[in-house]
């Protein structure tokens, strides 16, 4: 559970980087790589991986962790907490579009990665591993509404 907490602090800290200064960059890229230091911990303890599997494995979840930032998963979350009131019918048609293309993204960037991962870990691990990481997004999500409330929805 320590770990989950030490990730959400590293995955908040992660949403501020896009923010910094160009002079920043390299702080925001060293902030980057303790998040993923962070969620792979978890996902090392959360599928039970010896330390030679989690050494084979690493490398692979690291590839595929920075293809999955360039994916827009803020916008699936968006769409569920828009007022549709206020949207006229071609916005509200954009982002139905964008929802779709993201979860072609996702769908395509999980099957690149299968028999990657399938290399290292079992079927049933990768559901796991699917699991782990959805369990960390909902715990940061959880942490930034705490933390900004409404703020964090629009």
């Amino acid at each position: 559970m320590n770990a989950i907490k030490k990730c959400l602090v590293f995955c908040l800290m992660v949403l501020f980087v896009t923010t910094l200064p160009a002079q920043n960059r390299k702080q925001g890229i060293q902030i980057r790589e303790r998040i993923l230091q962070a969620k792979l911990t978890e996902i090392q303890k959360s599928l039970q991986l010896d330390s030679t599997t989690f050494q084979r494995f690493k490398p692979i979840y690291s590839a595929y962790e920075k293809e999955l930032t360039a994916v827009n998963l803020q916008e699936r979350e968006r769409i569920m907490h828009v007022n549709t009131d206020n949207l006229t019918p071609g916005e509200a048609d954009k982002m139905v579009m964008a929802q779709f293309r993201n979860a072609r993204q996702l769908i395509d960037l999980r099957e690149k990665y299968y028999p990657e991962f399938k290399k290292v870990l079992t079927p049933q691990e990768i559901i796991k591993l699917y699991q782990t990481e959805a369990a960390i997004r909902l715990k940061v999500m959880q942490e930034l509404r705490r933390r900004f409330g409404n703020r964090f929805n629009q």
